[in-house]
């Protein structure tokens, strides 16, 4: 069997996890994007039952007046744990799979193929992986706002779609490209072991962004719902919900690219070092 070799990878200042992996760079890249893919797939396949019942219950305790966030939550965790096969194979769950089987999908190629041919995999991750979570999310949360939101389903708002957007922008960079930044400083200026160094990074950087990105959810639903809202009516919604719903958001993304982001790259981690004992390296 031949083994493939790339040149090394390009160094980068932003991207201080870029460095040679000769036995990475000598296995065929066919093997290697099998591993993402299913490394992929069975993140998302962990945690989209989780992130569908905490953004469900989001959406439902934002545009109802009788349902509170708690009560969706245990309502969702109910159905789940009583009729899980039924609740797998709901449209909500299976877009919401689909969401970060593509997200981390992207990013897991993206990288591969970037360390293979040696490039640096910073900037190309950043812009494939936002638009692929940005496209996907944005088609995601447009359908949840038409099946959980309040009165006759109508037109998402331009402005909505520009909230999400964003929204989405910020959790893509603070779970894909900031992570390796924030692991590398860690190790060398607080002496953590990487792995260790790592896999705080990837828990701790996506929920903190979501003090940020949470206003922009909330806005966006709020313009949906209440097209004729006044900006200071708008605003007070959202200081009521803020802390609920940030709270829940948290979880979510926690879920997402925390447990998600770490299930995956463990996954990958291990199915490489597979490759590597099977072609011998």
């Amino acid at each position: 069997m031949s083994i493939q070799r790339a040149p090394p990878p390009i160094s980068s200042p932003q991207n201080p996890h870029l460095h040679a992996q000769t036995h990475h760079e000598r296995i065929p890249l066919p093997h290697t994007l099998l591993i993402e893919s299913l490394s992929a797939f069975t993140s998302s396949l962990l945690v989209a039952p989780i992130i569908t019942i905490i953004d469900r219950s989001i959406f439902l305790a934002a545009s109802s007046t009788t349902t509170t966030l708690p009560a969706a939550l245990r309502a969702g965790t109910r159905d789940l744990l009583t009729h899980p096969v039924r609740f797998y194979r709901q449209p909500a769950t299976l877009f919401m799979f689909a969401v970060y089987a593509g997200t981390y999908w992207t990013a897991n190629t993206i990288q591969s193929v970037c360390d293979y041919e040696g490039w640096d995999w910073f900037y190309p991750k950043f812009v494939g992986t936002t638009v692929a979570n940005v496209g996907l999310c944005v088609a995601k949360d447009v359908c949840f706002t038409r099946w959980f939101g309040t009165g006759t389903p109508k037109p998402v708002p331009l402005r909505s779609y520009a909230l999400y957007t964003s929204r989405d922008m910020l959790t893509v960079f603070a779970s894909f490209n900031l992570p390796p930044i924030l692991a590398a400083k860690l190790s060398s200026h607080y002496a953590i072991p990487k792995r260790q160094a790592e896999v705080a990074s990837q828990l701790l950087t996506p929920c903190a962004v979501q003090l940020v990105s949470t206003p922009m959810h909330l806005l966006g639903m709020d313009v949906y719902n209440r097209p004729t809202a006044t900006s200071r009516e708008r605003w007070g919604v959202i200081g009521k919900q803020y802390w609920s719903a940030t709270a829940a958001r948290v979880g979510r993304i926690f879920a997402a690219f925390g447990i998600g982001g770490v299930a995956n790259q463990y996954f990958r981690f291990e199915g490489k070092e597979w490759l590597r004992r099977y072609h011998g390296l």
